[in-house]
Protein backbone atom coordinates (compact mmCIF):
# COMPACT_ATOMS: atom_id res chain seq x y z
CA UNK A 1 0.00 0.00 0.00
CA UNK A 2 1.56 3.26 -1.14
CA UNK A 3 1.12 5.89 1.56
CA UNK A 4 0.81 9.58 0.77
CA UNK A 5 3.54 11.91 1.98
CA UNK A 6 1.25 14.91 2.22
CA UNK A 7 -2.49 15.11 2.83
CA UNK A 8 -5.03 17.87 2.46
CA UNK A 9 -6.55 19.17 5.69
CA UNK A 10 -8.35 22.20 7.06
CA UNK A 11 -6.26 23.94 9.71
CA UNK A 12 -7.60 26.40 12.23
CA UNK A 13 -4.53 28.62 12.55
CA UNK A 14 -5.95 31.16 14.97
CA UNK A 15 -9.20 32.84 15.99
CA UNK A 16 -11.18 33.55 12.84
CA UNK A 17 -8.63 31.83 10.60
CA UNK A 18 -8.98 28.58 8.66
CA UNK A 19 -6.85 27.41 5.76
CA UNK A 20 -6.80 24.32 3.56
CA UNK A 21 -3.20 23.13 3.51
CA UNK A 22 -1.05 20.15 2.62
CA UNK A 23 0.43 18.75 5.84
CA UNK A 24 2.52 15.65 6.54
CA UNK A 25 1.01 12.20 6.63
CA UNK A 26 2.25 10.51 9.85
CA UNK A 27 5.64 8.88 9.23
CA UNK A 28 4.91 6.21 11.82
CA UNK A 29 1.96 4.75 13.65
CA UNK A 30 2.11 4.07 17.36
CA UNK A 31 1.09 0.73 18.87
CA UNK A 32 -2.66 0.80 19.38
CA UNK A 33 -3.18 3.68 16.95
CA UNK A 34 -4.93 3.68 13.60
CA UNK A 35 -5.40 5.91 10.58
CA UNK A 36 -8.82 6.54 9.07
CA UNK A 37 -9.59 7.59 5.51
CA UNK A 38 -12.21 10.23 6.09
CA UNK A 39 -15.70 10.20 4.57
CA UNK A 40 -17.35 13.07 6.48
CA UNK A 41 -16.74 15.30 9.48
CA UNK A 42 -19.05 17.82 11.12
CA UNK A 43 -18.51 21.39 12.28
CA UNK A 44 -19.50 21.36 15.94
CA UNK A 45 -20.46 24.28 18.14
CA UNK A 46 -17.19 23.66 19.98
CA UNK A 47 -15.29 24.26 16.75
CA UNK A 48 -17.16 27.53 16.29
CA UNK A 49 -16.19 28.57 19.81
CA UNK A 50 -12.52 27.91 18.94
CA UNK A 51 -13.00 29.96 15.78
CA UNK A 52 -14.36 32.76 17.97
CA UNK A 53 -11.36 32.49 20.31
CA UNK A 54 -13.31 30.90 23.19
CA UNK A 55 -10.87 28.04 23.76
CA UNK A 56 -11.01 27.08 27.44
CA UNK A 57 -12.34 23.59 28.12
CA UNK A 58 -13.27 22.27 31.59
CA UNK A 59 -12.49 25.66 33.13
CA UNK A 60 -11.76 25.72 36.86
CA UNK A 61 -11.15 21.97 37.08
CA UNK A 62 -8.05 19.77 37.12
CA UNK A 63 -8.71 19.10 33.44
CA UNK A 64 -8.71 22.76 32.37
CA UNK A 65 -6.96 23.22 29.06
CA UNK A 66 -7.19 25.33 25.96
CA UNK A 67 -7.93 24.24 22.43
CA UNK A 68 -4.82 24.89 20.38
CA UNK A 69 -3.70 26.56 17.15
CA UNK A 70 -2.81 25.39 14.59
CA UNK A 71 -4.99 22.30 14.72
CA UNK A 72 -7.08 20.08 12.51
CA UNK A 73 -10.53 20.19 14.07
CA UNK A 74 -13.31 17.66 13.58
CA UNK A 75 -14.57 15.16 16.17
CA UNK A 76 -17.90 14.13 14.59
CA UNK A 77 -16.46 11.63 12.17
CA UNK A 78 -17.19 8.86 9.71
CA UNK A 79 -14.33 7.07 8.00
CA UNK A 80 -12.82 3.82 6.79
CA UNK A 81 -9.94 2.05 8.55
CA UNK A 82 -6.84 2.63 6.41
CA UNK A 83 -4.01 1.41 8.63
CA UNK A 84 -3.61 0.21 12.22
CA UNK A 85 -0.81 -0.95 14.49
CA UNK A 86 -2.19 -3.78 16.55
CA UNK A 87 -4.93 -6.36 16.59
CA UNK A 88 -8.29 -5.00 15.57
CA UNK A 89 -10.13 -6.67 18.43
CA UNK A 90 -7.74 -4.98 20.88
CA UNK A 91 -8.19 -1.54 19.34
CA UNK A 92 -11.98 -1.60 18.80
CA UNK A 93 -13.89 -0.41 21.87
CA UNK A 94 -15.75 -3.62 22.71
CA UNK A 95 -13.40 -6.13 21.10
CA UNK A 96 -15.19 -6.45 17.77
CA UNK A 97 -13.21 -7.83 14.85
CA UNK A 98 -11.89 -4.64 13.25
CA UNK A 99 -10.07 -4.76 9.93
CA UNK A 100 -8.89 -2.53 7.11
CA UNK A 101 -11.91 -1.26 5.17
CA UNK A 102 -14.37 -1.20 8.08
CA UNK A 103 -16.37 1.96 8.75
CA UNK A 104 -15.77 3.48 12.18
CA UNK A 105 -16.39 6.52 14.29
CA UNK A 106 -14.69 7.69 17.46
CA UNK A 107 -15.35 9.30 20.80
CA UNK A 108 -13.45 12.61 20.99
CA UNK A 109 -12.09 11.91 24.46
CA UNK A 110 -8.67 10.41 25.14
CA UNK A 111 -8.08 9.71 28.85
CA UNK A 112 -5.16 8.47 30.92
CA UNK A 113 -7.01 5.58 32.57
CA UNK A 114 -5.09 6.01 35.82
CA UNK A 115 -6.14 9.22 37.60
CA UNK A 116 -8.73 9.39 40.40
CA UNK A 117 -11.56 10.18 37.97
CA UNK A 118 -10.66 7.48 35.46
CA UNK A 119 -10.60 4.89 38.26
CA UNK A 120 -13.84 5.95 39.94
CA UNK A 121 -16.23 7.52 37.41
CA UNK A 122 -17.83 5.01 35.05
CA UNK A 123 -18.23 5.92 31.36
CA UNK A 124 -18.03 9.72 31.70
CA UNK A 125 -14.48 10.85 30.86
CA UNK A 126 -13.73 13.25 33.72
CA UNK A 127 -9.99 12.56 33.34
CA UNK A 128 -7.67 15.18 34.85
CA UNK A 129 -5.25 14.66 31.94
CA UNK A 130 -7.87 14.62 29.21
CA UNK A 131 -7.07 15.25 25.54
CA UNK A 132 -9.59 16.05 22.83
CA UNK A 133 -9.40 14.71 19.29
CA UNK A 134 -9.96 17.60 16.90
CA UNK A 135 -9.35 20.11 19.71
CA UNK A 136 -6.09 19.83 21.65
CA UNK A 137 -3.60 18.20 19.24
CA UNK A 138 -1.27 20.50 17.28
CA UNK A 139 -1.12 20.02 13.51
CA UNK A 140 2.50 21.19 13.17
CA UNK A 141 3.93 18.17 14.98
CA UNK A 142 3.41 14.41 14.97
CA UNK A 143 0.86 12.98 14.37
CA UNK A 144 -0.35 16.11 12.52
CA UNK A 145 -3.84 14.94 11.47
CA UNK A 146 -5.56 14.25 14.83
CA UNK A 147 -8.86 15.73 13.69
CA UNK A 148 -11.43 14.84 11.06
CA UNK A 149 -11.29 17.91 8.80
CA UNK A 150 -8.94 16.26 6.37
CA UNK A 151 -8.42 13.40 3.97
CA UNK A 152 -7.13 11.21 6.80
CA UNK A 153 -7.49 11.09 10.58
CA UNK A 154 -4.94 9.71 13.05
CA UNK A 155 -6.56 8.17 16.14
CA UNK A 156 -3.93 7.84 18.88
CA UNK A 157 -3.53 4.97 21.34
CA UNK A 158 -6.31 4.85 23.96
CA UNK A 159 -8.77 6.59 21.61
CA UNK A 160 -12.17 4.93 21.67
CA UNK A 161 -12.92 3.53 18.23
CA UNK A 162 -16.28 2.01 17.30
CA UNK A 163 -16.98 -0.30 14.40
CA UNK A 164 -20.38 0.82 13.14
CA UNK A 165 -23.11 -1.50 11.82
CA UNK A 166 -23.16 -1.96 8.07
CA UNK A 167 -26.68 -0.50 7.97
CA UNK A 168 -25.50 2.85 9.34
CA UNK A 169 -24.99 5.43 6.60
CA UNK A 170 -22.08 7.85 6.39
CA UNK A 171 -24.38 10.68 7.47
CA UNK A 172 -25.78 8.75 10.43
CA UNK A 173 -22.29 7.73 11.51
CA UNK A 174 -21.19 11.37 11.46
CA UNK A 175 -24.21 12.35 13.57
CA UNK A 176 -23.87 9.50 16.06
CA UNK A 177 -21.57 11.42 18.45
CA UNK A 178 -24.20 14.16 18.68
CA UNK A 179 -26.88 11.60 19.48
CA UNK A 180 -24.74 10.10 22.27
CA UNK A 181 -24.63 13.57 23.87
CA UNK A 182 -28.36 13.13 24.53
CA UNK A 183 -27.38 10.62 27.22
CA UNK A 184 -27.70 13.70 29.41
CA UNK A 185 -31.43 12.88 29.40
CA UNK A 186 -30.65 9.35 30.55
CA UNK A 187 -28.79 10.91 33.47
CA UNK A 188 -31.83 13.03 34.27
CA UNK A 189 -33.95 9.85 34.24
CA UNK A 190 -31.82 8.48 37.08
CA UNK A 191 -33.26 11.12 39.41
CA UNK A 192 -36.87 10.52 38.47
CA UNK A 193 -37.70 8.50 41.59
CA UNK A 194 -36.22 11.10 43.92
CA UNK A 195 -38.64 13.71 45.18
CA UNK A 196 -40.43 14.21 41.80
CA UNK A 197 -37.20 15.37 40.20
CA UNK A 198 -35.25 14.35 37.13
CA UNK A 199 -37.18 13.32 34.04
CA UNK A 200 -40.29 11.18 34.38
CA UNK A 201 -42.66 9.56 31.92
CA UNK A 202 -45.12 12.15 30.61
CA UNK A 203 -43.10 15.18 31.71
CA UNK A 204 -43.19 18.49 29.86
CA UNK A 205 -39.78 19.14 28.32
CA UNK A 206 -38.51 22.43 26.91
CA UNK A 207 -35.55 22.43 24.51
CA UNK A 208 -33.75 25.79 24.25
CA UNK A 209 -32.05 25.88 20.84
CA UNK A 210 -32.63 23.87 17.68
CA UNK A 211 -29.20 23.15 16.36
CA UNK A 212 -28.11 19.59 15.73
CA UNK A 213 -27.95 18.70 19.42
CA UNK A 214 -31.33 20.31 20.02
CA UNK A 215 -32.95 18.15 17.33
CA UNK A 216 -31.46 14.96 18.76
CA UNK A 217 -32.50 16.02 22.29
CA UNK A 218 -36.09 16.26 21.07
CA UNK A 219 -35.88 12.80 19.53
CA UNK A 220 -34.33 11.33 22.67
CA UNK A 221 -36.91 12.98 24.93
CA UNK A 222 -39.65 11.44 22.80
CA UNK A 223 -38.00 8.01 22.92
CA UNK A 224 -37.69 8.24 26.70
CA UNK A 225 -41.38 8.97 27.20
CA UNK A 226 -41.72 12.73 27.35
CA UNK A 227 -45.21 14.15 27.34
CA UNK A 228 -45.39 17.61 25.82
CA UNK A 229 -42.18 18.75 24.13
CA UNK A 230 -41.78 22.48 23.50
CA UNK A 231 -39.02 23.60 21.10
CA UNK A 232 -37.62 27.13 21.24
CA UNK A 233 -35.66 28.97 18.56
CA UNK A 234 -35.85 32.01 16.28
CA UNK A 235 -35.50 30.38 12.84
CA UNK A 236 -38.69 29.24 11.05
CA UNK A 237 -37.02 26.36 9.18
CA UNK A 238 -35.62 24.94 12.40
CA UNK A 239 -38.92 25.32 14.20
CA UNK A 240 -40.64 23.48 11.36
CA UNK A 241 -38.11 20.63 11.36
CA UNK A 242 -38.40 20.21 15.13
CA UNK A 243 -41.94 18.92 14.61
CA UNK A 244 -40.51 16.08 12.51
CA UNK A 245 -38.29 15.12 15.44
CA UNK A 246 -41.18 15.01 17.90
CA UNK A 247 -41.84 18.52 19.17
CA UNK A 248 -45.48 19.27 19.96
CA UNK A 249 -45.03 23.04 20.02
CA UNK A 250 -42.38 25.10 18.23
CA UNK A 251 -42.11 28.65 19.54
CA UNK A 252 -40.35 31.59 17.89
CA UNK A 253 -38.80 33.27 20.93
CA UNK A 254 -37.91 36.39 18.94
CA UNK A 255 -41.59 37.33 19.05
CA UNK A 256 -41.86 37.11 22.84
CA UNK A 257 -40.25 38.95 25.73
CA UNK A 258 -38.67 36.78 28.43
CA UNK A 259 -41.66 37.43 30.71
CA UNK A 260 -44.09 36.48 27.93
CA UNK A 261 -42.14 33.31 27.20
CA UNK A 262 -42.15 32.25 30.85
CA UNK A 263 -45.88 32.91 31.03
CA UNK A 264 -46.44 30.91 27.84
CA UNK A 265 -44.68 27.88 29.35
CA UNK A 266 -46.73 28.23 32.53
CA UNK A 267 -49.94 28.43 30.55
CA UNK A 268 -49.00 25.15 28.83
CA UNK A 269 -48.36 23.44 32.18
CA UNK A 270 -51.38 24.40 34.31
CA UNK A 271 -49.45 27.29 35.81
CA UNK A 272 -46.53 25.25 37.15
CA UNK A 273 -43.74 25.54 34.59
CA UNK A 274 -41.82 22.86 32.73
CA UNK A 275 -40.63 19.71 34.43
CA UNK A 276 -37.37 19.68 32.48
CA UNK A 277 -35.50 22.33 30.48
CA UNK A 278 -32.46 21.56 28.32
CA UNK A 279 -30.08 24.34 27.24
CA UNK A 280 -28.37 23.72 23.90
CA UNK A 281 -28.09 27.28 22.57
CA UNK A 282 -24.51 27.66 23.75
CA UNK A 283 -24.97 31.18 25.11
CA UNK A 284 -24.95 31.83 28.88
CA UNK A 285 -27.57 34.57 28.77
CA UNK A 286 -30.39 32.09 27.99
CA UNK A 287 -29.89 30.23 31.27
CA UNK A 288 -31.69 32.82 33.38
CA UNK A 289 -34.95 32.61 31.44
CA UNK A 290 -34.58 28.84 31.19
CA UNK A 291 -34.47 28.54 34.97
CA UNK A 292 -37.52 30.78 35.24
CA UNK A 293 -39.46 28.39 32.97
CA UNK A 294 -39.08 25.53 35.45
CA UNK A 295 -41.65 24.43 37.96
CA UNK A 296 -40.66 24.10 41.61
CA UNK A 297 -38.51 21.01 41.93
CA UNK A 298 -37.85 21.02 38.20
CA UNK A 299 -34.64 19.95 36.47
CA UNK A 300 -32.35 22.10 34.34
CA UNK A 301 -29.84 20.40 32.04
CA UNK A 302 -26.97 22.57 30.82
CA UNK A 303 -24.77 21.30 28.00
CA UNK A 304 -24.67 24.08 25.41
CA UNK A 305 -21.86 26.08 27.02
CA UNK A 306 -19.20 23.42 26.49
CA UNK A 307 -16.45 26.06 26.60
CA UNK A 308 -16.04 29.13 28.79
CA UNK A 309 -18.43 31.59 27.16
CA UNK A 310 -18.61 34.00 30.08
CA UNK A 311 -20.77 34.71 33.11
CA UNK A 312 -24.34 35.73 33.84
CA UNK A 313 -25.99 37.18 36.92
CA UNK A 314 -28.37 34.78 38.70
CA UNK A 315 -30.36 35.17 41.90
CA UNK A 316 -29.42 32.15 44.00
CA UNK A 317 -32.60 32.30 46.06
CA UNK A 318 -35.09 32.89 43.23
CA UNK A 319 -33.45 30.73 40.56
CA UNK A 320 -32.24 27.81 42.66
CA UNK A 321 -33.06 27.59 46.35
CA UNK A 322 -36.68 28.73 46.45
CA UNK A 323 -37.55 26.53 43.48
CA UNK A 324 -35.54 23.52 44.71
CA UNK A 325 -34.00 23.21 41.27
CA UNK A 326 -32.00 20.16 40.26
CA UNK A 327 -29.24 21.52 38.00
CA UNK A 328 -27.28 19.00 35.90
CA UNK A 329 -24.15 20.36 34.26
CA UNK A 330 -22.60 18.45 31.39
CA UNK A 331 -19.49 18.69 29.22
CA UNK A 332 -19.09 15.03 28.30
CA UNK A 333 -20.92 12.02 27.02
CA UNK A 334 -20.58 8.35 28.01
CA UNK A 335 -18.16 6.37 25.90
CA UNK A 336 -20.10 3.15 26.55
CA UNK A 337 -23.33 4.34 24.90
CA UNK A 338 -22.33 4.50 21.23
CA UNK A 339 -23.62 1.06 20.25
CA UNK A 340 -27.03 1.67 21.83
CA UNK A 341 -27.36 4.91 19.88
CA UNK A 342 -26.27 3.26 16.63
CA UNK A 343 -29.07 0.76 17.05
CA UNK A 344 -31.65 3.38 17.96
CA UNK A 345 -30.77 5.48 14.91
CA UNK A 346 -31.34 2.45 12.71
CA UNK A 347 -34.54 1.39 14.48
CA UNK A 348 -36.08 4.86 14.32
CA UNK A 349 -35.28 5.98 10.78
CA UNK A 350 -38.98 6.07 9.98
CA UNK A 351 -39.70 8.21 13.02
CA UNK A 352 -36.86 10.72 12.87
CA UNK A 353 -35.26 12.10 9.68
CA UNK A 354 -31.67 11.99 10.95
CA UNK A 355 -30.05 13.03 7.69
CA UNK A 356 -32.09 16.26 7.54
CA UNK A 357 -29.91 17.53 10.39
CA UNK A 358 -27.12 17.90 7.84
CA UNK A 359 -27.99 21.04 5.93
CA UNK A 360 -24.79 21.80 3.97
CA UNK A 361 -21.80 19.83 2.66
CA UNK A 362 -18.46 21.39 1.64
CA UNK A 363 -15.18 20.11 0.20
CA UNK A 364 -12.06 20.85 2.22
CA UNK A 365 -10.84 23.62 -0.07
CA UNK A 366 -14.03 25.59 0.61
CA UNK A 367 -13.27 25.75 4.34
CA UNK A 368 -13.81 29.49 4.69
CA UNK A 369 -17.21 29.25 3.03
CA UNK A 370 -18.07 26.27 5.28
CA UNK A 371 -17.23 28.13 8.50
CA UNK A 372 -19.12 31.17 7.33
CA UNK A 373 -22.16 29.04 6.56
CA UNK A 374 -22.01 27.34 9.95
CA UNK A 375 -22.78 30.72 11.53
CA UNK A 376 -25.77 31.48 9.35
CA UNK A 377 -29.16 31.16 11.05
CA UNK A 378 -30.61 28.48 8.77
CA UNK A 379 -27.62 26.12 9.13
CA UNK A 380 -28.04 23.15 11.43
CA UNK A 381 -25.12 20.82 10.76
CA UNK A 382 -22.48 21.81 8.23
CA UNK A 383 -20.05 19.05 7.28
CA UNK A 384 -16.84 18.57 5.35
CA UNK A 385 -16.82 15.81 2.77
CA UNK A 386 -13.26 15.26 1.43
Amino acid sequence: MSKPKLVKAVLMTGPGKVECQQIPFPDRIEPGALIIKMEMSGICGTDKHAFDGDVTLYGGTEAEQDMVYPAVHGHENSGIVYEMNGKGNEIEYSGKDLKIGDRVTNCPNVICGRCWYCRRVHAYPFCSKHQGIGMTYYSDRFPYITGGWGEYLYLPPRAWVYKVPEELSVEETTLSEIFVVTSLLDRAKMYSQVDARGFSFGDTVVIQGLGAVGMTMIAKARLLGAGKIIALDTIPSKLKLSKEFGADLAIDVSKLSDDELVQYIRDETEGRGADLVVEVVGRPEVVEVGLRMLRRGGTYCETGNFVDTGSVKLNIHRHFAAKNVLFIGNTNHPHDMYYAHFEMMIRNRKNFPWEKIITQRFPLDQCQEALKKAYEPDAIKVVFKP
